[in-house]
């Protein structure tokens, strides 16, 4: 179905934006408590200075942001990032515990931990939280922590912008403090950016001047730290580069150990935090693409047993005790694509409860959905798409009960392929140059999606693991990602049509035109 004659219709209808509003945002809006935050840190510069982290890309890129801010400042910070297996989410008692003295800032998490933060104020310390994640509710009214300053966003009503992720956060808070230093920030930028599309934020107003500088950085080869230059290098990400090669390439990586290891955050963080003369930094970072390839076969083994589950009930409620306990959200995340509904992926955890992750569709809020049936659960938080629970053991037909009442109906997928824009291939590169102008796109600003009327004799051959494939045309090369059997199984003639993904591939300094396609059929006229 066809939808709009040029591309910048196509992001104003999907941004709500105008023109100026989309290409010209404020670079730096208004953020409450930003100042006040800074200026505490100031105070307490010359306590300890302990910065806790998270285990996720955001976390461990905000902390690495801080970390490097506070060291320009000429503050040696200490770092802290929670354990995933056996310590959980966020600031705990048990790391108050280990702190005796001092300041401690938290990136992208604490706004929750009320019982931490108390016991820290108890015992003499100071706190900045800076978090972007939504603030414990009581009867409708939000319960903050009661550090000393709180820049959340997310947790007040006064900040003209709330979607910066915890490293865009850390990264405005080194910018204030260092506003009147020559410093080079651009590489911390770069970090920022990369969360800023592996936490899936929207790519619209600051946080789109964020990634396009980041990836403007890169491309310019203006690296200053030895940790990111060696892994964008190792995995070739250099030169002209896109988004897709934050969400595809670098996010993976930097998640993928704090996945499989208790502790394998920590593993990312030293990377990113170590100096140039670092002689185990090769060998770092190969330890980091071994264990993002470990991941990818984790994920695919799993996947095939979650298959195997998927009953006609919905919305998916599924558990298998052998599911790594890192790779349940990825699980969750690919049947949710699928089958269009919400789903939670649960795995049993050494402690005998079942831990859970959650994925929803627009349609439905996922958080919402879980505070209706939150006496089900151990604990549980997230937002709108996604979410993380437990629930004791025993207790998992009743969970998936409630979570199906809660939910209520399920829309059902369009059974039409919506596109946005028809593509010929005389008008490739003009039709790029337009994408480039509005892009990056992800989460609030999405790739156009177009439909092309493929008419010629390619070249055909099954590429990766066997399941894609690649057609090779003349002027344009057609993938389809996991679509090789059902392609081959049409037996299309050499005239077809498709939806897709209009995209450039640089090589040896050539550009060549690609196109990824979503669907296909035999062309009807």
């Amino acid at each position: 179905m066809y939808q709009a004659t040029t591309v910048q219709e196509i992001v104003q209808r999907n941004t709500g934006l105008s023109l100026e509003e989309f290409l010209f945002p404020e670079e730096n809006p208004f953020l409450y408590q930003l100042t006040e935050a800074v200026a505490c840190f100031k105070a307490h510069k010359d306590e300890p200075v302990t910065i806790v982290g998270d285990y996720d890309c955001d976390g461990i890129c905000a902390t690495a942001i801080l970390y490097w801010g506070l060291k320009y400042f000429g503050v040696n910070a200490k770092t802290r990032l929670p354990h995933r297996f056996s310590e959980g989410y966020g600031l705990s008692t048990k790391i108050i515990d280990e702190i005796d003295s001092g300041l401690i800032i938290t990136v992208d998490n604490g706004i929750a931990a009320l019982d931490a933060i108390k016991k820290a104020k108890e015992k003499g310390l100071t706190v900045i939280v800076t978090d972007h994640h939504l603030a414990v509710t009581e009867n409708g009214q939000r319960i903050l922590p009661c550090a000393d300053v709180v820049l959340d966003p997310n947790a007040e009503d006064e900040s003209e912008y709330k979607n910066y992720c915890g490293a865009g956060l850390a990264y405005r808070f080194v910018k204030e403090l260092l506003k009147d230093s020559s410093k080079d920030l651009s590489s911390l930028e770069v970090l920022a950016s990369i969360a800023t599309v592996a936490d899936v934020m929207k790519l619209t107003c600051a946080n789109r001047i964020l990634v396009k500088n980041g990836l403007k950085t890169i491309e310019g080869g203006n690296i200053r730290l030895a940790g990111l230059k060696s892994i964008l290098e190792r995995i070739n990400v250099t030169g002209i580069i896109n988004e897709d090669d934050y969400g595809f390439k670098l996010g993976p990586i930097f998640n993928a150990s704090g996945r499989l290891y208790d502790n394998g955050s920590e593993r990312v963080l030293r990377v990113l935090t170590a100096e140039e003369d670092e002689p185990r930094l090769n060998w770092w970072v190969d330890e980091l693409i071994s264990a993002n390839e470990k991941r990818k076969q984790e994920v695919t083994t799993d996947m095939q047993i979650a298959e195997k589950m998927v009953k006609e009930e919905r919305p998916i409620v599924i558990y298998h005790p052998n599911f790594g306990e890192g790779i349940i959200g990825i699980i969750a995340g690919n049947l949710c694509e699928k089958y269009h509904c919400p789903v939670i992926v649960f795995t049993k955890t050494e402690q005998g409860f079942l831990k859970g992750s959650g994925r929803s569709i627009p349609s439905i809020h996922l958080k919402n959905v879980l505070d209706r049936i939150s006496g089900t659960m151990l604990g549980y938080g997230g937002h709108e798409g996604a979410a993380g629970l437990s629930i004791p053991s025993g207790t998992l037909d009743t969970f998936r009960t409630a979570f199906q009442k809660a939910c209520g109906p399920i829309p059902a997928a369009p059974d039409v392929c919506m596109y946005d824009l028809e593509v010929t291939r005389k008008g490739l590169q003009q039709t790029l140059e337009d994408l480039k102008l509005f892009a990056p796109y992800g989460e609030g600003n999405p790739k156009p999606l177009f439909h092309l009327w493929y008419n010629g004799n390619g070249e055909y051959k099954r590429i990766g693991d066997g399941s894609h494939f690649m057609l090779k045309g003349n002027s344009i090369t057609l993938l389809g990602f996991g679509l090789a059997e059902r392609f081959e199984m049409a037996e299309l003639p050499n005239n077809f049509d498709c939806i897709g993904y209009l995209k450039e591939d640089w090589y040896k300094g050539k550009c060549y035109y690609k196109f990824e396609i979503v669907n296909f059929e035999k062309r009807c006229c």
